[in-house]
């Protein structure tokens, strides 16, 4: 489908005689509408694809039906069909990351009243960080849909308010959403409270600084993601490659170094033998080859035994190995947040846990799980 998912740049395309036709695959799948909404000039109504590929192509390379990180109805359509509720009820949805604003939109296009409370002072969770990494912006594209779709369907949100079993049960909803996702696992690797080791979530929120030798502890999407991220600071964009070229001002191999090659060194340790594991099928191979492009080393098999001042000892191939580095990135996995569910539970008539406060998965999932959970209410 080429990745064209804007109607106003595939007019401009035909327009200036780019293209002759512009072909739609997995956009019409997040938003069948999306050709009667850009005729009708409802272009901010448009849930746009994302190009995750974890409903779509990673489905049909595992043999299941397709299906749509932003559309969670796409080959559903006829299980589930958005009809108002028989009673309307009070829900509370505890969590505005993608599982729970998918729930609250859901639930509220059924004619519930729905109150969505998030701690943090903005919506989206963990998309906010995933979206970081170069080439992943088009994750954050979710956030703003999501965020719209509330608007739209009257749901409450409450921002920068921590819920708790009393703030809930005050409130006396008959429904409680719980999707309060999941933190960073702890390390118990000696020497990871070190001053020089950092978790992968804070380095994507540009929340700590970052040395010149960086070693990632964790090959799994995070620690992919995050090294990639680190491996193009310094790298130049788009526009400068473009005057670079047009104005001759460098071999073509200084250019390629200079798009590929930025101001830090990086190396991921994995314990298992291959990165990735938890990267679906059609887009691990990409991340894989882009971050063999930018130079990150990739080390499999590699046991972390300490941290040092100095960097990390690994067990590799029997013997011990020190990787150097100024800082240490930690992405070694998370665990579900369910305290709140586990204080309200017997407590009101209806509860529910998803996301991952209920296990950590994939953005298909959440999202797939919040839908569910409101179109059964």
């Amino acid at each position: 489908d080429s990745r064209y998912n804007d109607p106003l740049l595939a007019e401009r395309m035909l327009r200036h005689g780019i293209a002759d036709l512009i072909a739609m695959g997995r956009p019409l799948i997040a938003d069948p509408q999306l050709p009667n909404k850009a005729r009708q000039g409802r272009l901010e109504e448009i849930q746009i694809c994302i190009a995750c590929n974890q409903g779509c192509f990673d489905s049909i390379f595992l043999g299941r039906a397709v299906g749509c990180t932003v559309n969670p109805r796409a080959g559903r359509e006829g299980q589930y069909r958005l009809a108002p509720a028989d009673r309307p009820k009070r829900v509370m949805v505890i969590g505005g990351g993608p599982a729970g604003m998918q729930a609250a939109v859901a639930a509220a296009s059924r004619g519930h009243r729905v109150t969505l409370v998030e701690q943090q002072d903005r919506l989206g969770g963990q998309l906010n960080l995933a979206s970081v990494p170069p080439g992943r912006e088009e994750l954050g594209t979710l956030v703003g849909c999501l965020e719209a779709q509330l608007g739209a369907e009257g749901v409450e949100v409450q921002l920068g308010l921590e819920a708790n079993a009393d703030l809930v049960l005050r409130a006396a909803p008959d429904v409680v959403i719980v999707g309060t996702g999941a933190v960073p696992c702890p390390s118990d690797i000696p020497g990871s409270n070190g001053e020089r080791v950092v978790r992968a979530w804070d380095v994507l929120a540009g929340e700590v600084d970052v040395g010149e030798r960086v070693v990632v502890l964790g090959g799994g999407a995070t620690g992919c993601l995050v090294a990639l991220h680190m491996a193009r600071m310094g790298t130049i964009d788009a526009p400068t490659l473009k005057f670079l070229m047009e104005n001759r001002a460098e071999t073509w191999e200084t250019l390629e170094r200079l798009a590929t090659r930025g101001t830090k060194r990086v190396t991921i340790l994995e314990v298992l033998p291959k990165l990735g594991t938890d990267i679906g099928l059609t887009t691990r191979w990409t991340i894989i080859q882009e971050l063999r492009r930018c130079g990150v080393e990739m080390v499999k098999n590699a046991e972390a035994l300490r941290i040092t001042p100095q960097g990390v000892v690994t067990l590799l191939e029997d013997q011990e190995r020190l990787f150097q580095a100024d800082t240490v990135i930690l992405a070694t996995g998370v665990s579900p947040v369910n305290e709140l569910y586990d204080a309200l539970e017997g407590q009101v008539d209806q509860l529910f846990l998803i996301g991952d406060a209920r296990e950590p998965r994939k953005a298909f999932d959440a999202i797939r799980e919040g839908f569910e959970v409101a179109m059964a209410l």
